[in-house]
């Protein structure tokens, strides 16, 4: 991912999430762009949401990575 840093920022700001159904304090940002390597067409940002012992929030990202979703029907 190293070169797509400001992808990854756009895609936790303006992307769709989902909250992963195993780990609640989990969530799933993606985005589609058009000039991914690889036919690969969306990014994919894994949040974690969290806080300290002293209740300051520690949210921060696990990975990031890109995927090939085809377009339109099922």
């Amino acid at each position: 991912m190293q070169g797509y840093r400001s992808q990854v920022g756009e895609t936790v700001r303006m992307g769709r999430r989902f909250q992963d159904s195993v780990r609640p304090q989990v969530y799933l940002y993606y985005r589609n762009y058009r000039f991914l390597p690889n036919n690969n067409t969306t990014m994919v940002v894994v949040v974690r949401f969290g806080f300290n012992s002293d209740g300051s929030e520690n949210n921060f990202i696990m990975t990031a990575y890109q995927i090939y979703r085809r377009r339109g029907g099922r």
